[in-house]
């Protein structure tokens, strides 16, 4: 009996092992076979990573919301025209007024009285019989009046005058031209004169002053002697005003130094095709001006405005008939503009003029 219960015992304990092993065995085909789905997802997640860095991805790969990639517009070059930025203290249109005999020049109002005593203090002078009958000069137009004179300018700037062969008439022309980026957004500025040569040296009789296209920045004036008057016209008006002896234009005022000692006479009639005035200036004595031609000795007039807070200023050559080798405007804003010689052509008449 004991036996048979030991045997049945045995038999009962082997299977219960059995199932016991086979429960074993599947518990860990299940572990395992977890891990290995798992391994899977890592191996998922290791490709993700690589796309961040822009390796090529598969056609059919979706990527999760969370993956972020660099967006193309990151490596769009701005265009060219948000590169380019405003040119710190670039005259603008209306300030670039480099002097007197090529700008809108300030003409002090006179009064009758000045205008008559002007008058009375009008006498015969002899005149240099022996000036030239042609010339043509060249200038670099500054704003850095302490810049060498080989140094980069803003611009350059031509008067000419001409005798004509009749001997009684000339002609004269005065152009600025701005250059580089100046030059996009500042016309020319051309003023010309014309008249007779007399005894008294230059009398014009048309002058006119043109700034670019602006018809409100272009005046001319007429010169009616036999009647003395000045006729003077603007886009707004037509006007006439009384003509003193001797008055000149801001462009024939310039070559009258050849023809006239600067010295001799301080004051003179002027106008600026707008209104006409008394000139005064002061010698500031002989000055050598460094130039591209060489060294220049000068006589150094300075004229100031009825304020005092805007004056011009010329550098005329002595072994040069006076012609202007330097001009100088400086404005009440305390911005300075210059006019330097880099050449000059001048010709004699064959014979002094009667």
């Amino acid at each position: 009996m004991w036996s048979k219960f030991q045997r049945l015992w045995q038999r009962t304990s082997s299977h219960l092992l059995a199932l016991a092993l086979f429960l074993s065995l599947l518990l860990h085909l299940v572990l395992l076979g977890q891990f290995n789905f798992n391994l899977e997802d890592l191996g998922a997640e290791q490709h993700v990573i690589k796309a961040q860095i822009a390796l090529p991805l598969p056609s059919e790969f979706k990527p999760s919301k969370s993956v972020a990639y660099p967006r193309e517009k990151r490596f769009i070059l701005p265009k060219p025209a948000q590169s380019i930025q405003p040119i710190p203290d670039t005259p603008s249109v209306d300030q670039i007024t480099p002097n007197s005999a090529v700008s809108e020049e300030t003409i002090p109002s006179s009064t009758p009285e000045e205008i008559d005593q002007y008058q009375n203090e009008g006498e015969q002078i002899a005149i240099n019989t022996n000036a030239y009958h042609y010339v043509d000069a060249r200038y670099d137009v500054r704003t850095d009046v302490n810049a060498k004179f080989d140094d980069s300018s803003v611009g350059k700037a031509s008067m000419e005058y001409q005798l004509l062969l009749d001997g009684t008439h000339y002609q004269s022309r005065s152009l600025i031209e701005p250059k580089g980026l100046v030059s996009l957004f500042v016309p020319n500025l051309l003023q010309t004169s014309d008249g007779l040569l007399t005894s008294s040296g230059l009398q014009p009789q048309h002058y006119s002053y043109q700034f670019g296209s602006k018809k409100n920045k272009t005046f001319s004036a007429d010169f009616d002697w036999p009647n003395q008057k000045l006729i003077l016209h603007s886009v707004s008006e037509i006007k006439q005003v009384d003509l003193p002896d001797g008055t000149q234009d801001l462009l024939s005022f310039i070559f009258q130094f050849m023809f006239v000692e600067p010295l001799h006479k301080m004051q003179i009639s002027v106008t600026n095709g707008k209104k006409v005035g008394i000139y005064d200036y002061s010698f500031e004595g002989e000055e050598m001006v460094p130039t591209k031609m060489g060294n220049l000795n000068t006589f150094h007039i300075l004229r100031l405005s009825a304020e005092g807070d805007e004056k011009t200023e010329l550098w005329l050559a002595l072994d040069y008939q006076h012609v202007p080798v330097k001009i100088r405007k400086t404005e009440k804003e305390g911005k300075v503009y210059e006019l330097l010689i880099s050449s000059l052509k001048t010709e004699k008449p064959a014979r002094p003029t009667p």
